[in-house]
């Protein structure tokens, strides 16, 4: 056995073995940095978003700083992984030349053939970063219209209104139309026989308007309105008479349901006839 390898090993620890110890110590120090960098931004959002009066959209703004987060440290972590692993090969005496050669031929060869990924990729990171919709809007992307579900890195999932499920790529989100960007909008339309007094339809259904906005249930939702917008169309014996207002986003299934509820109960009260009816004869 070759009395020298003490002192080799020896040797050895106090230089490349301190250097090792150091890098990884480095490298933890670093990522718990990160980590506690990637919280405190998150806690910071979240305490921002949390004085807005529209709750929903709090929480998804701090969703996407979170995915946001969580994406950054992702790829920061991997980047000191892979630098870490270089300089320990190093100082264990491998040549790096090699791997740092051949990991740029790889990277070429990935980048030419993952161009839609990295698209799709670099498509959903300005998604989040922009805030263009978030989970539960209601957008409109080329012939799909439907509900955002999920947003993902590199995918959009959006069901439409007959409960199918599409997973849109980021990449091919050209023109995205948000249905309901900081508020939603509830459009009533009301069948009446064209042979009852308009005046006094408008009038009740007026009314029935003014007894939603004091609505305890749904008047902290409602931002504009309702209002009463007048005869839309008038077809079969019939006049559609609209009313609209905006809510708060997500708010107006809610608020639709009690305008309904107003309307028939006011129609019902005032002995009005929705739809066409009876021929008269």
């Amino acid at each position: 056995m070759d009395s020298t390898w003490p002192d080799r090993l020896y040797d050895w620890a106090v230089t490349s073995g301190v250097r090792i110890v150091a890098i990884v110590l480095g490298a933890v120090i670093l990522y718990y940095l990160i980590r506690t960098l990637s919280r405190r931004l998150i806690k910071v959002a979240g305490r921002k978003v949390s004085d807005s009066d529209l709750v929903s959209v709090s929480r998804e703004q701090e969703m996407r700083v979170r995915t946001l987060a969580g994406i950054t440290r992702g790829l920061i972590i991997g980047i000191i992984v892979a630098v870490v692993t270089l300089m320990i090969l190093n100082e264990l005496g491998y040549n790096i030349g090699p791997l740092i050669a051949g990991a740029g031929i790889v990277g070429i060869a990935l980048g030419f053939g993952a161009q839609t990924l990295v698209k799709d990729i670099i498509g959903g990171f300005f998604v989040l970063l922009e805030g263009q919709f978030y989970i539960g809007d209601v957008i409109k992307v080329g012939k799909v219209q439907g509900k955002v579900e999920g947003i993902k890195l590199r995918t959009t999932l959006v069901r439409d209104g007959e409960g199918i499920l599409h997973i849109i790529p980021n990449g091919e989100m050209r023109v995205v139309s948000n249905l309901t960007k900081g508020w939603s909008r509830v459009n009533i339309d009301v069948d009446i026989d064209y042979r009852e007094d308009l005046e006094k339809v408008e009038a009740i259904l007026q009314q029935a308007a003014a007894r939603t906005a004091a609505s305890p249930a749904v008047k902290d939702y409602i931002t504009e309105g309702p209002e009463l917008v007048g005869v839309e169309n008038i077809e079969g014996g019939t006049m559609t008479i609209r009313l609209v207002a905006r809510t708060a986003p997500f708010k107006d299934p809610e608020v639709a349901r009690v305008l309904r509820r107003e309307i028939v109960m006011a129609l019902d009260e005032n002995k009005i006839v929705m739809g066409a009816g009876e021929p008269e004869g």
